[in-house]
């Protein structure tokens, strides 16, 4: 199984968020069954300077970052390179969710280049994906909302 995670749920790892806890049991799920986990290249990027911001504003250390950065970086992504099929399709999904730049676009091209499930906990991407019906686009809150209605 191949899934194409947002960074939101790696940076979930190093800064305690809202949606931390979902995103370490989801995390730990997908390498539990071996789930190959494939991003585009930008996700290293979008990691870094999320950490730096985190840094900005006091949430995290400089050697937290670092320690951070070695975590996030420690687990066994695939990095997609990018290809001019890739960012056609990522300007496509940008029209689609009406974004003026193609960031998120990127995952979701990704995702479905590879017939993969994109996982966020970015809930105006996930709500915006909802209406476009795109069943493959799933959420942490998704996934609590799921676990809690069980319980």
């Amino acid at each position: 199984m191949i899934v194409v995670p947002d960074s939101n749920i790696f940076i979930a790892q190093v800064v305690s968020l809202d949606y931390t806890e979902a995103a370490e049991r989801k995390l730990t799920e997908w390498l539990e069954r071996g789930t190959e986990l494939v991003v585009p290249s930008l996700w290293s990027y979008e990691i870094v300077s999320a950490l730096r911001k985190a840094m900005t504003v006091g949430l995290l250390t400089q050697e937290q970052v670092k320690q951070g950065l070695d975590a996030i970086f420690s687990f066994n992504i695939r990095e997609v390179p990018p290809s001019t099929q890739l960012h056609q399709s990522a300007l496509h999904w940008a029209v689609q969710l009406q974004q003026t730049v193609a960031y998120d676009a990127a995952f979701l091209a990704l995702a479905d280049s590879l017939g993969a499930d994109f996982w966020t906990a970015d809930k105006r991407l996930f709500n915006t994906c909802q209406r476009l019906q795109l069943q493959w686009v799933h959420s942490l809150q998704e996934l609590d909302a799921v676990e809690n209605n069980e319980s």
